[in-house]
């Protein structure tokens, strides 16, 4: 009842027309409503059909049943496409009632065929499908099949129903699963001439499997198992096309001479060993002969009879030489493919006058000179690349003049001559890229349209565009050499939309004369009168054609060139640093991180303050940021001396050992700036979040072996370009950018993880810091302050180093979110910027970095005073006249000629002491004796603490005015002690503390860089936000005549007095350090210092 109704709605919609409409969403019919195509229409059944239709394509549907009588209606129906879809089910009378010609039933996802009466079926396709089986009565009703195509199917024979299809020519079932083929496995096919039986598991061919196709002319069989060249094959009279690549073949006999008419053989992929000498002679009709990958074979074979051979391929063989009687055997041989071998010369060939392709690529030449290739003047390809030619001589392609095509690739060409390229001027396409010469002639190079010559390293100059008139394509070596064919870059129609916009368009036709050069005519041989696309050359004659149908023509101008490596603002032409506002900003950022970094550096290593363990990092993190000034030094100054014509410069600067140090300092500075930043971070955290575990602090040994790591981290990291892993030489401002291997691609991304890692450490370790002081007492101490001031650090870095980090990471996997340019700024500015700013931040603007370049600035003046005194005594022969006596320098505390001493413990000896020693200008014994005598007493008194009346001394002498200097009295600041026990035959001045010791507390706010606290100092005996520190007043000493003073370190407790001691003092206080140089100053008075 169903399919009654369909019918009737039919046979309505074909009463309209060929194609009645509506039609579905997606159909259209075309050639005169005889063709209805539906292709990927989303249909689920078939449109409306009637008896006119010729040819119906629904193929990419989801039509998944065929009913009965389906095309009942389409009578005249010839062509049918209903490939890829799914079609569960085709009834068995489906079909019938048309006079199908040609049928699709490909990727169907069929199980089996329906049976169908298609008497004038004679074109059948079923191929991708899921057929293991084809019944016998499938085909019974299709006696006129010719060509039956069932590929890509899981057959497991030949099946046996083509045996109704006796006229059947092609049979092809490639991609099945037939493993053999037997004496029965082929019906009679008189007829069938095209077999293909290629990519089967077929591995054995009885003797008589081809007795019932005699008219077989095409046999393919590759891609089986087959280990033997099958003689089954030999009684196959009419064969032309023999097809036996890639199986297991190790052996080729006599026999394959039957095959009379066998003009294509094609042997690639076996592991041939044993190919008999005579197994391709008298072959009169064969043009082809393919032994490709033939691993195993040792030599040609005979081609003895094959006069007609055109293609010879012998490629990725084991072939040393080439027979001497090849050409003559076979003289219209066209094409000689010979590369992948083990030649060590270029074959005699003079024989083969009609050769056009000659490949010897991939072998070990070593040259092509004194007549290699003569009697090859129709060659026009020539391929010698991956071999090992040296030299190219003047007469190497003297008998080739009509080579259009030269490859010379990946040699070891390191010379040219200048005349070698004059005989080939036909050239068109020249490689001579990977090899090692300075300089490419241009002589013969007029007609070029495709040049390469990348990756050549010496290659540093090239010639203008003037010399290739008809260039098209270029691969170079370096952008640099790109620069001046950047005009010829650009689109030559652009600037001209108005003339094509132009309405008005006739055709003219115009025959170019004989001597203008066709090629460039060859897309516009039609002109429109207003634009016309053509050269310079014919530009100049178009007035005169447009004045023959009295419009104006007009050129489109010059050529389009394309030039590859392109220059870019990492690979500038004109400029390292593109404009003016960059240049001045490297500079600044230049000068300051030099100076700035540098006098960090001197200044925390030449002072005479104790080095701690901040003092440390901090002098490691400013020598990292001075390397990066050096690295923007480089580029400030190539930039300069190179402005305007950085091109020509460039590639001598990228290959100089100047590029590649500075790309190492650059890179160095980068990774231990990160790395000193965040051991920083991690010890003052540590030293913060446990403030009360006074023992447990970094010591400065403990922070040498952090630091020596983080510098072999470093240099190791600078140092992996240099041993090949990217490359400092990519880009003009010498950093590792090269991605375009893994290595290099994993080094780049390792580099910036590890940084990105390194940062995020130190944001959770300040984050913990600030939570662990805030709302605590110590929100206002030192640590605090210190706290503060390296998180600006921290995060300084981090905004300058993040972008470049952000875009690289991206850009490295091919996502670029910023331009060139933009990330030229990023890199040689902004990036760098934050070693300008780290000396400012945590050194220069800190009080104890002032403190620190006082005691350096007093230092070099004492020794600028000191050297002039000692000159004075040298000119003076050394003479007893006394040095001023009010210098307090150096040299006062170290004159020869003065026998008493000042000591500001005098007041503390007996009254009775040792009679004074009178000055005179020579020494006895006595006097020295009793001088040790006096200075061994003072010395014990100076280490005691006492309150009892100092008696009168025997003699006062008066005491010479001093200078205002340093109380300090730690043994690192002992040359800043203006006051003290060295100045020798002088009174000691009136002291000035009752006490010679003086304990006092004072909290740490003269520190801006360094903690006072027991980790820093060594003391266990100290507070985390305080410090005891101790002053001494100062005094002066007594020595014996003629002797040079000493300065020596006054231990902290004095040995017990000898019983001649006249006052028994109190036991001094217990030191467990010496005190530093910072702990020994007199602190001010908070309302001192405000």
């Amino acid at each position: 009842m169903r399919g009654g109704a369909t019918l009737a709605v039919l046979a309505i919609l074909a009463a309209a027309g060929a194609c009645p409409g509506p039609l579905p969403q997606g159909c259209a019919c075309t050639d005169g409503d005889t063709r209805l195509t539906c292709r990927s229409a989303g249909l689920q059944h078939l449109p409306p059909l009637n008896e006119q239709l010729l040819t119906l394509d629904v193929s990419h549907n989801n039509i998944s049943v065929l009913p009965s009588d389906a095309l009942l209606l389409a009578t005249g129906l010839r062509d049918l496409n209903l490939s890829a879809n799914r079609l569960e089910r085709i009834a068995a009378d489906a079909l019938n009632g048309a006079a199908l010609a040609r049928l699709w039933l490909d990727r169907c996802m069929l199980l089996q065929l329906p049976p169908a009466k298609l008497p004038r079926l004679h074109y059948l396709s079923a191929e991708d499908n899921l057929l293991t089986e084809i019944e016998a009565n499938v085909l019974s009703e299709i006696r006129f099949l010719r060509v039956l195509r069932l590929a890509r199917n899981r057959l497991g024979s030949v099946p046996e129903a083509i045996a109704h299809t006796t006229r059947l020519q092609a049979l092809n079932l490639a991609g099945n699963l037939i493993t053999e083929l037997t004496e029965t496995s082929l019906p009679s096919l008189p007829v069938l001439h095209t077999l293909i039986l290629k990519r089967n598991r077929i591995t054995h061919i009885d003797h008589n499997a081809f007795v019932n196709t005699p008219a077989l002319r095409v046999l393919r069989l590759e891609d089986n198992m087959l280990t033997e060249l099958s003689p089954a094959i030999h009684v196959l009279p009419l064969l032309e096309d023999l097809s036996l690549a890639n199986n297991r073949i190790e052996r080729v006999s006599l026999g394959l001479q039957t095959c009379s008419r066998l003009s294509r053989l094609e042997l690639r992929g076996n592991p041939l060993s044993q190919l008999h000498p005579q197994a391709v002679e008298h072959l009169p009709r064969l043009t082809t002969l393919i032994l490709s990958e033939a691993r195993g074979l040792p030599s040609v074979p005979s081609l003895n009879g094959s006069t007609r051979l055109r293609t010879l391929r012998l490629d990725h063989a084991r072939l040393i030489r080439l027979p001497p009687h090849l050409c003559v055997h076979a003289p219209q041989l066209r094409a000689l493919d010979i590369r992948s071998n083990q030649l060590s010369e270029v074959p005699d060939l003079h024989e083969c006058s009609e050769l056009r392709v000659l490949d010897m690529s991939d072998n070990n030449i070593e040259s092509i000179g004194d007549g290699a290739l003569r009697g090859l003047r129709r060659l026009h390809d020539l391929l010698l690349a991956r071999n090992r030619i040296r030299k190219i001589p003047s007469d190497a392609f003297l008998h080739t003049n009509r080579l259009q095509l030269l490859d010379l690739e990946d040699n070891r060409i390191e010379h040219i001559d200048m005349e070698a390229f004059v005989p080939i001027s036909k050239l068109e396409d020249l490689n001579v890229g990977n090899n090692m010469f300075p300089s490419l002639p241009a002589s013969g190079l007029q007609q070029l349209l495709h040049l390469k010559a990348h990756n050549n390293p010496h290659l540093r100059r090239f010639h203008p565009p003037e010399l290739f008139p008809r260039i098209q394509t270029l691969v170079l070596s370096y952008a640099y050499h790109c620069c001046e064919f950047l005009p010829l870059m650009e689109d030559p129609g652009s600037g001209d939309e108005e003339w094509s916009e132009r309405e008005g368009f006739s055709d003219l036709v115009l025959l170019p004369p004989a001597h203008v050069d066709l090629a460039a005519w060859a897309n516009a041989t039609d002109i429109w009168p207003h634009y016309l696309n053509a050269t310079d050359e014919s530009g100049s004659r178009l007035p005169a054609a447009g004045s023959w149908s009295g419009v104006e023509l007009r050129s489109g101008g010059g050529r389009q060139v394309r030039c590859l490596p392109l220059p870019g603002p990492f690979l500038p032409c004109v400029d390292l640093f593109d404009w003016w506002t960059l240049r001045c900003g490297v500079w600044a950022v230049f000068l300051l991180a030099l100076l700035g970094n540098g006098t960090v550096v001197f200044v925390l290593v030449f002072s005479r303050s104790r080095i701690d363990v901040p003092r440390f990092l901090v002098t490691n993190l400013a020598a990292a940021d001075f390397f990066m000034g050096i690295y923007l030094g480089f580029l400030a100054v190539v930039d300069a001396g190179t402005l305007g014509e950085f091109r020509a410069h460039a590639i001598a600067w990228q290959m100089s050992g100047g590029c590649r140090l500075a790309g190492f300092l650059g890179v160095l500075s980068s990774e231990l700036s990160v790395y000193t930043l965040a051991v920083i971070t991690l010890e003052r955290n540590y030293a913060i979040t446990h403030a009360m575990h006074l023992n447990k602090r970094l010591s400065l040994r403990h922070a040498a072996v952090v630091m020596a790591a983080g510098w072999a981290f470093s240099l190791t990291a600078a140092s992996l370009p240099l041993l090949g892993v990217s490359d400092y030489r990519k880009f003009a401002v010498c950093l590792p950018f090269e991605t375009s291997t893994p290595v290099s691609l994993s080094y780049v991304v390792a580099l910036l993880v590890i940084n990105g890692i390194a940062f995020l450490v130190l944001l959770g370790c300040y984050l913990k810091m600030y939570c662990a002081i805030r709302g605590s007492q110590a929100w206002n101490s030192n640590d605090s302050r210190i706290a503060k001031r390296m998180a600006l650090l921290v995060f300084t870095d981090f905004l300058c180093w993040s972008p470049i980090a952000f875009f690289a990471l991206t850009a490295a996997f091919g996502a670029q979110l910023v331009s060139l340019e933009e990330a030229k700024v990023f890199t040689v500015f902004v990036l760098p910027l934050n070693s300008c700013c780290n000396p400012f931040l945590y050194a220069i603007l800190t009080k104890q970095f002032k403190k620190d370049c006082a005691l350096v600035c007093k230092a070099i003046e004492e020794s600028r005073v000191t050297r002039g005194i000692g000159r004075c005594r040298h000119s003076s022969n050394f003479s007893n006249r006394q040095t001023p006596a009010n210098t307090n320098s150096l040299a006062e505390r170290s004159s020869r000629g003065q026998h008493g001493a000042a000591c500001a413990c005098r007041r503390l000896l007996p009254a009775s002491g040792a009679p004074v020693v009178s000055e005179t200008n020579t020494n006895t014994a006595g006097s020295g004796e009793a001088s040790g005598e006096r200075l061994l007493r003072w010395l014990r008194a100076c280490g005691r603490r006492s309150t009892a009346p100092v008696p009168p001394t025997p003699r006062q002498v008066p005491a010479p005015p001093v200078r205002t200097g340093s109380v300090s009295s730690s043994v690192e600041f002992s040359s800043s002690r203006s006051d003290s026990w060295r100045t020798y035959g002088r009174p000691p001045p009136p002291p000035r503390r009752a006490a010679s010791w003086l304990v006092a507390r004072k909290t740490s706010q003269d520190s801006n860089l360094s903690s006072s606290r027991n980790d820093s100092s060594g003391s266990n005996a100290t507070a985390s936000t305080g410090t005891w520190r101790t002053s001494r007043s100062g005094g002066s000493a007594t020595t014996a005549s003629g002797s040079r003073p000493r300065l020596t370190r006054q231990p902290a407790i004095i040995a017990d007095e000898p019983p001649a001691s006249p006052v028994a003092l109190p036991p001094p206080r217990l030191l467990h350090t010496i005190p530093s140089a910072a702990e020994t100053e007199i602190q001010p008075e908070e309302s001192d210092l405000k």
